[in-house]
């Protein structure tokens, strides 16, 4: 897909779909075609990806012509994807955090551009406690507290869904 800077955020926007660049982050192969033709995409297993992806889908085809094929994935999988064979063409809501060094690299070495942010402001991943509890046992607001102290949260531990990179980093 083409692309030009945004002089206004100063990143990578797609030209001709603005509109779905402000709605999504994208991160691009640079040997993405010039031309639309054929492009492939990510949909992670998470309900806001699937927004982006079927957005960024429905402009593109419609919009632009292009041919869109949807590859189902996860952060790491796309990630590892894209630095052996330069596929997925684009990979949306990638939470980097999750996608370590590896990401990093791949945009050192030019073979990835961040387009721009889904969740602006939000989008934040960590652990959480009710706000009665941590009020009653402040001890509970560090990881190495609610792990000295399994009683007072019941012994449980929520973690991520299978197949997401935090479930990788809690586990």
């Amino acid at each position: 897909p083409p692309k030009i800077t945004n002089p206004e955020e100063g990143e990578v926007t797609m030209r001709k779909l603005k509109s779905a660049a402000l709605l999504c982050a994208l991160s691009v192969p640079v040997a993405a075609q010039a031309d639309c033709g054929e492009v492939s995409i990510t949909e992670m297993n998470w309900a806001s990806n699937t927004v982006v992806t079927n957005v960024a889908t429905f402009i593109m085809e419609q919009g632009y012509g292009c041919d869109v094929t949807i590859v189902p994935s996860d952060t790491v999988p796309a990630v590892t994807s894209v630095a052996e064979n330069g596929e997925p063409d684009i990979v949306t809501e990638l939470w980097l955090n999750s996608a370590g060094e590896a990401y990093l690299r791949l945009e050192e070495q030019g073979k990835v551009e961040r387009l721009g942010k889904v969740l602006d402001p939000g989008g934040v991943e960590g652990w959480w406690i009710p706000t009665y509890l941590a009020e009653k046992h402040p001890e509970l607001k560090t990881i190495e507290g609610v792990m000295a102290n399994p009683e007072l949260v019941g012994g449980r531990f929520n973690n991520c869904p299978d197949g997401w990179g935090c479930r990788v980093v809690s586990d």
